[in-house]
């Protein structure tokens, strides 16, 4: 996939899947500006992407906060000019348990940090990327397909995104701006072996896929790259499932 001369703004660069965006984007040619609420983190991995060759602009913010989206936006305006590619993967998981247990404040919290979030930062953004062939991707997940016992708000907030790509999609095409979705099944990594304390559990998981094994989070850092890509430019209001076959409809 090439992204040379592009800038992409990765938003929720964390541990796993944001670190694997960011460094795909990175090797694919873009110019990055990366944020996060973990300022230590953020760091480590802008490190990461210089050391591949790229510009690596460090954001620390939070995007539930509107104005802070707004200081990164006139940031990334100055230092880069335009943008490309918004690749949101930022998200708040809400405790574990029946809707019933949940309180106003963990359904505000999850609807803000999942959702607010994104529509802060892209409506910020947005004058940098209007007519440019601009694209959008929002990492959902496969809780908004097939949510997991007592995942309750979170698999509500990350399906209703689903919603929210083609709201954005019809909205913002005329502009030249696509909006797109990744939907990761399970994704290996360390804190999916504590997610599946049982190992029964995590066995029958992986006989419910279609190659028998959960996807990296480079596979579905490549779709996103993709996605955000010119060779995806008739590509818009669409959800592509990354899952190895652990759902499909």
């Amino acid at each position: 996939m090439d992204l040379t001369g592009r800038t992409a703004v990765v938003a929720g660069v964390g541990p796993g899947l944001g670190r694997e965006l960011a460094l795909t984007f990175a090797e694919a040619g873009a110019d990055l500006a990366l944020l996060a609420r973990n300022a230590d983190y953020l760091e480590q991995v802008a490190g990461e992407v210089e050391a591949a060759g790229r510009a690596a602009l460090r954001l620390p913010a939070d995007l539930t906060d509107r104005a802070r989206c707004a200081e990164a936006a006139e940031r990334i305006g100055e230092r880069y000019g335009a943008v490309d590619v918004l690749v949101h993967n930022a998200f708040s998981r809400p405790p574990l348990g029946s809707l019933g247990e949940r309180t106003a404040a963990d359904w505000h919290a999850a609807v803000d940090g999942n959702i607010l979030s994104a529509t802060n930062l892209l409506y910020e953004l947005l004058p940098l990327m209007r007519g440019r062939a601009a694209a959008v991707v929002l990492v959902s997940s496969i809780s908004a397909r097939r949510p997991h016992p007592g995942s309750g708000i979170y698999a509500v907030v990350k399906s209703a995104m689903l919603t929210l790509v083609q709201v954005l999609a019809r909205e913002l095409g005329p502009h030249s701006v696509r909006v797109n979705a990744v939907v990761p099944g399970y994704i290996e990594s360390d804190n999916l072996e504590a997610f599946f304390a049982d190992a029964g559990a995590r066995r029958a998981a992986l006989e419910g896929t279609c190659l028998g094994r959960f996807v990296t989070a480079r596979e579905v850092a490549d779709v996103a790259a993709f996605l955000g890509s010119p060779a995806a430019a008739g590509v818009t209001g669409q959800t592509l499932d990354v899952n190895a076959g652990q759902w499909f409809g």
